[in-house]
């Protein structure tokens, strides 16, 4: 999401003029970001001094301050005619400068809130609307986008698109996983941004996975050809072929102690690039897309990696009580299989002890 449109969606939420759709598509950005929960925040509190200000002062002796404040810009963005009498006291004024080194994005935060809210109808002709569709866990879905392409949303996912592709480019947002069928469209490239890629396609099949409580994105393609470009680092590029896969780790916590081990930081990802993986048994089943056929699959998965796929496809909560089990592999197709059939044959090559009350499974020695 750029920096307009999140300006925009929190400006339209304090005006009480945002949709359902809007609000969650903010809750969703400000819940993945530090940064912009505290831009928001100082925002909710400036809109407060504003609607203080209004109150307690003629209309013309505001608008005259907010010039002022605006002039802190390199390009001041407000205009407004003077009025002949009335001043701002410089209390009200020393109230914004304790903002300190926030000061300038404060005051381009203002202008964005009387922007929007002033010229509300125009922001909507020259923007375009989003759709968002989103899957809860234990649910899939299918979508078509306007171009006619295809996404298949796997559980506890969600995607952000155009409502139409007016545009030079067909862009995605993914937060989750999906398998993407692009039409073809040379003049129009297909770009999804998820998490700290951005992919860019011509027309393809193929699968991402990037979840926000997974440290790794992942791009496997089918058929075709994607560039992925990494965005902290646009001079990265990989071009993939069909049956590769890229890994991108967007951060690795630092170790502790004299380990040896590499700590990345998350402006320079570890990329890792194979080939897809089939599995053992059955060479024709692609693991990264079985999902996609109603199939539960993995191979050589760390347990805790297993763990966190059961509870996404089955809406329940996995608890490995014994560290010792996370790190344990696990391959297996599980098609249509219940919650205990799938944890039953698992601890049948695992060697562990399981229950499982409601909607929790505990697994320990």
């Amino acid at each position: 999401m750029s920096e307009e449109q999140f300006w925009l969606l929190v400006s339209l939420k304090l005006s009480g003029e945002a949709t359902p759709e809007e609000l969650a598509l903010l809750d969703s950005e400000i819940s993945q970001s530090p940064e912009k929960r505290f831009k928001a925040d100082l925002l909710v509190q400036i809109w407060l001094e504003k609607e203080k200000s209004v109150q307690l002062y003629e209309k013309d002796n505001y608008n005259r301050h907010l010039q002022r404040l605006s002039n802190h810009l390199a390009d001041p963005q407000l205009r407004y005619e003077v009025g002949e009498t009335g001043s701002i006291a410089v209390r009200r004024r020393s109230t914004f400068l304790k903002w300190g080194i926030g000061i300038a994005a404060a005051v381009a935060i203002v202008f964005v809130i009387l922007f929007a809210v002033t010229t509300k109808d125009n922001l909507y002709k020259t923007s375009t609307s989003k759709n968002v569709v989103s899957t809860k866990r234990g649910s899939k879905s299918r979508i078509q986008l306007p171009d006619g392409s295809i996404v298949f949303l796997n559980a506890d996912s969600r995607i952000v698109y155009d409502e139409n592709f007016s545009g030079v480019l067909r862009e995605v947002t993914l937060f989750g996983e999906a398998y993407f069928d692009v039409a073809q469209d040379k003049n129009h490239p297909f770009v999804i941004h998820a998490g700290g890629l951005d992919i860019k396609v011509l027309g393809t099949t193929f699968n991402v996975r990037s979840y926000a409580d997974e440290k790794n994105t992942e791009t496997c393609l089918i058929t075709g050809a994607v560039e992925i470009t990494i965005r902290n680092n646009s001079d990265k590029k990989i071009i993939l072929k069909p049956n590769e896969k890229l890994l991108v780790k967007n951060s690795i916590s630092p170790s502790s102690g004299n380990t040896g081990a590499v700590t990345y930081e998350e402006e320079e990802p570890m990329m890792i690039l194979s080939k897809i993986q089939f599995h053992s048994s059955d060479s024709s089943s692609v693991i990264e897309t079985q999902w996609t056929r109603n199939t539960l699959a993995f191979e050589g998965e760390r347990l805790e990696d297993v763990a966190r796929k059961i509870e996404r496809w089955y809406d329940v909560r996995v608890v490995i009580a014994d560290e010792s089990l996370k790190n344990n592999t696990y391959s297996g197709i599980f098609e249509d299989e219940t919650l205990s059939q799938v944890i039953r044959a698992l601890q049948l090559t695992g060697g562990f002890k399981y229950s499982i009350d409601k909607k929790e499974v505990i697994i320990k020695k």
